[in-house]
């Protein structure tokens, strides 16, 4: 089977007005609940989750689905709606996203679209084909292309996709480098690739991204406090009921933290080390949505209770995006 499919750069027209659309993005616990709720107090906004796991229905004291507190404070989509036994990728959640962004624009709401599932916001930006049989196994190709400097990395797309280099500024690494790894993936070009896929709904949407950061010390100590509160506030028990009624090899049981409380619930994982595995696997996680988020061209980067990023975030709202 080839690999999955992969978001591609986006080479359809923009309208000559783009709409925007905010995006609130960054890493588990760095606090976007509390960002996007202080906000939602001021302007009528309306949340599509950006979570791979928040989808999961009864998964919600571990994926941390809104409270009913924070469901009266805006209205969220795209979370606890799928069965934990069916698998979700990032090509159904574009499909899901340009619905509900649709739908929340037709009815004159404010989107905004909140989350640290990088994929996914890759997914809606830049599009999806499928690759089929790859030609190379894409980790192959990106633990080669990590090594290369900026100068090599745009040298190479040149040689191997002249329109690709045009297209993409020269300071953009980021796309630079997917473009090659898409290219050398596919065996075939990424301009080439590109021409071949179909108009997308999600196109002529201006995504303007801030992404929240803390200092790494400070967001391993929120990921340690809130573990520790889900699991005092119900967290086995959560999964011991779902575990009545679905396998515990389910995707939604493939969750962060309910795999190792279903190994726990298995005599597997000593209750004594039950935390410390949780808070483990779960930096781990912070970890890669940071290096991710690096990567993400953004209209503005900050720690979310910085004053100076909450006006920024206010300005844009204020100018009525859609």
């Amino acid at each position: 089977m080839g690999e999955p499919a992969h978001a591609l750069d986006d080479d359809e027209p923009r309208p000559d007005v783009a709409r925007v659309c905010p995006v609130i993005c960054g890493p588990t616990a760095v606090g976007k609940t509390a960002l996007i709720a202080a906000l939602a107090r001021e302007h009528p906004l309306e949340v599509i989750s950006l979570d791979s796991r928040q989808v999961y229905r009864g998964l919600r004291i571990g994926t941390a689905q809104p409270t009913p507190e924070e469901l009266a404070i805006c209205p969220h989509h795209l979370v606890d709606f799928l069965p934990p036994e069916e698998t979700y990728d990032a090509a159904r959640y574009r499909r899901d996203f340009c619905r509900v962004h649709a739908e929340i624009t037709a009815r004159g709401g404010v989107p905004v679209l909140v989350g640290g599932a990088g994929l996914y916001l890759t997914a809606i930006r830049e599009g999806f084909v499928d690759l089929g049989q790859p030609a190379r196994p894409l980790a192959e190709v990106r633990a080669e292309l990590d090594r290369l400097d900026d100068g090599e990395i745009r040298r190479r797309l040149h040689a191997g996709d002249p329109a690709a280099w045009a297209r993409i500024h020269a300071n953009d690494r980021y796309r630079s480098q997917r473009a090659l790894e898409i290219g050398e993936v596919a065996g075939r070009p990424l301009s080439e690739l590109s021409a071949a896929q179909a108009p997308d709904p999600a196109l002529g949407l201006d995504f303007r991204v801030f992404v929240l950061e803390r200092p790494v010390s400070e967001l391993d100590v929120r990921i340690g406090a809130r573990t520790r509160a889900m699991l005092q506030g119900g967290w086995i028990e959560e999964t011991r009921e779902l575990l009545r009624t679905h396998a515990a090899d389910c995707p939604g049981l493939a969750s962060i933290g309910y795999r190792e409380i279903v190994a726990h619930l298995g005599a597997e994982l000593a209750p004594a080390q039950l935390e410390a595995a949780i808070v483990r696997v779960t930096r781990q996680y912070a970890k890669r949505q940071r290096t991710w988020f690096r990567k993400v061209e953004a209209a503005g980067r900050g720690n979310p209770e910085d004053p100076g990023l909450a006006r920024a975030i206010t300005a844009m709202l204020r100018a009525k995006p859609c």
